[in-house]
């Protein structure tokens, strides 16, 4: 067996080119992480086929307006390298990387992680808040698929990092630096909007931390950056399920109707920049807030490869080296 360590982020991966949308959205309503239907082995595929065939022509449309396909694993990948580069002289590590719904999906990663015959992986999800939805299913499908591969690696999951100091540093920077290009630069002025992806009620009623370790997130920024207007939201409700609320359009009508004239968004789940928060809250909820009045409005971009973020990854990763 290698004595090098894999390290492996796992993000969500998305479609490389319209053609793409519809299998993409297929895999992702296949995950029973997330939609967990009666008789699943019997259900759970005509489920997707079907919702897939109907959201596929609205999904192509933003990623049409975004340049016909998702950029989240460019990000990811260039995350990796950036670690890589940083990881070079503190231990044995390889860094790869994983898609859950697109390519490189997690057999093709599993496979090549066998043929090269690591012992040791760390698993690394690129969500800071702990979902079963996101990081449970990253590790479910990771472990499933070590089974069918008859792979047996020791393997170490970061299950969440909200916590993360030199993480939190870098939102606080990004914030910072975003505060300068609005033509009245003082936060007083400015409502700061923390939008995190939703997630039906029922799973955080079920026991699902994700509310919780979001709001805790939220806490700590709001501490450090004393912003006097801040509200935390929660975006991509699909179904007629009851979301986690408020909802981030709500939000940004009730601002408005309030008299704000100047905000700044901030993905607070999101480490990559991708369709959710380019066309979505940048575009999508950008023309909500002019035609709500609301003359300036930008969105902070995610951390991507920021300098901070990638040394909360290197962080992650030597406090999770296993034992030989």
């Amino acid at each position: 067996m290698s004595d090098r360590v894999a390290v492996v982020l796992c993000n969500l991966g998305g479609p490389d080119s319209l053609a793409a949308v519809r299998p993409f959205l297929f895999n992702l309503f296949s995950d029973p992480d997330i939609f967990r239907l009666p008789l699943g082995w019997l259900t759970q595929r005509p489920f997707a086929s079907l919702i897939a065939w109907r959201r596929a022509p609205e999904a192509a449309h933003g990623y049409a307006a975004i340049g016909g396909k998702s950029p989240i694993l460019e990000y990811t990948c260039a995350q990796a390298q950036a670690l890589q580069q940083a990881l070079a002289d503190s231990g044995p590590f390889d860094v790869h990387v994983c898609m859950r719904y697109w390519h490189p999906l997690t057999d093709e990663v599993v496979a090549m992680l066998k043929q090269k015959n690591y012992a040791r992986v760390i698993l690394l999800p690129l969500y800071p808040q702990y979902s079963i939805t996101t990081t449970g299913s990253a590790y479910n499908e990771f472990q499933r698929q070590c089974r069918r591969a008859n792979y047996q690696p020791s393997v170490t999951l970061v299950r969440q990092w909200y916590d993360q100091p030199d993480y939190q540093a870098a939102i606080v920077n990004t914030l910072r630096a975003e505060l300068k290009k609005f033509p009245d630069p003082d936060p007083a002025r400015i409502e700061l909007l923390f939008s995190a992806h939703g997630l039906p009620q029922k799973i955080v009623n079920g026991g699902d931390p994700y509310e919780r370790q979001i709001r805790a997130t939220y806490d700590a920024l709001c501490a450090q950056l004393d912003w006097p207007h801040t509200t935390l939201c929660y975006q991509s409700r699909v179904g007629p399920l009851e979301w986690l609320r408020p909802y981030t359009d709500d939000v940004i009508r009730e601002k408005a109707a309030a008299g704000v004239k100047q905000m700044l968004v901030y993905p607070i789940a999101f480490v990559s920049d991708h369709v959710e928060t380019l066309f979505e809250l940048g575009i999508t909820y950008a023309e909500l807030a002019r035609a709500q009045g609301i003359a300036h409005y930008r969105v902070a971009p995610a951390l991507n490869s920021h300098p901070g973020f990638i040394a909360a990854l290197k962080s992650l990763v030597l406090n999770a080296v296993p034992a030989p």
